[in-house]
């Protein structure tokens, strides 16, 4: 196991998002939280990156375990340096850098033994992003920039992925695109935690699913068992 969220509540202020979630990602593993908007999907990701504290008037509390360690109360750019890429809803690349500088800027040192994913690699995976290494990010179209913040997290050699609503707004030749990257990565063994709206790509893309309904896990289970019924109730299917 290398993350385990535990009894874990995010507020915004007197405004309570999270309520007493608890799950589990195992290494290797593709697990993804479903979820209409606004049930604290991304509020989650927050939380465990360190994105909500005191100082925005936010809080966690419960216990969010990370290799062993825990990250709730800790700062956000030790966080990242402990190897958690987090690929944010909104994308945020840099606009006045170019598609290659944009991938530079992130690269880190993979873990000994790990196969390091450098520009050569990525680049293998997304072959339209070294058609583009010298645009500037802010002329890439919008899946070419979600494909650069995927690849952004990746140089960053990360024991976990956590991708944030990345099929947001594109068009649906562009979200099969990224469901064949994701399968590429899931075969390469890279731990994913997806948090989505769209749900017949978050299926196809996990093994694992998690749902939520008003801050609370309401179904956990094994995604290509997940009742009719359920799908029906939580996600409108």
């Amino acid at each position: 196991m290398i993350l385990q969220l535990e009894d874990v509540n995010s507020f915004y202020g007197a405004s309570q998002i999270l309520f007493h979630v608890n799950f589990q990602v195992d290494e290797a593993d593709s697990v993804c939280v479903l979820g209409r908007n606004g049930v604290g999907k991304s509020t989650m990701m927050k939380s465990i990156v360190g994105n909500l504290n005191p100082r925005d008037k936010s809080l966690v509390t419960g216990r969010i375990q990370y290799c062993g360690e825990n990250l709730v109360g800790m700062a956000p750019y030790k966080i990242a340096r402990k190897r958690i890429a987090y690929v944010p809803q909104g994308r945020h690349i840099f606009p006045t850098l170019t598609t290659k500088e944009n991938l530079l800027i992130a690269e880190r040192k993979a873990e000994s033994g790990r196969e390091p994913w450098n520009l050569e690699r990525v680049y293998e995976l997304f072959p339209r992003l070294k058609e583009r290494e010298t645009f500037m990010g802010g002329r890439l179209s919008g899946g070419e920039q979600q494909m650069l913040t995927i690849a952004r997290g990746l140089m960053q050699n990360p024991r976990l992925l956590l991708l944030d609503e990345i099929t947001e707004g594109l068009a649906p030749i562009v979200v099969q695109e990224l469901g064949e990257i994701i399968a590429r990565l899931r075969e390469q063994n890279v731990t994913i935690l997806l948090a989505e709206q769209n749900v017949n790509f978050a299926l196809s893309a996990s093994r694992k699913c998690y749902i939520m309904e008003k801050g609370h896990i309401v179904y956990q289970g094994i995604t290509a068992e997940i009742p009719p019924e359920i799908l029906s109730q939580y996600l409108g299917l």
